[in-house]
């Protein structure tokens, strides 16, 4: 039987315009950076989810699994 392991872990996705890109589009600092490094790791990013606390603060949570070692 396979076996996985997980992780769950919080994103810190501050969100701007890149003002040297000539297109402008919304930049992910360091995102993307991170989940490449997990999965040379093994790690597969499964889900993705937006939480909003109570006093209205939002953060996203990255789901990620591999198989156990």
């Amino acid at each position: 039987m396979v076996k996985w392991e997980y992780i769950v872990l919080p994103l810190k996705t501050k969100v701007h315009v890149d003002h040297f890109a000539t297109e402008k589009t919304p930049v992910i600092e360091r995102v993307q950076d991170k989940l490449n490094d997990l999965g040379n790791d093994g790690w597969e990013l499964v889900g993705v989810q937006n939480i909003r606390l109570e006093d209205g603060r939002l953060f996203t949570v990255a789901y990620l699994k591999r198989q156990e070692l």
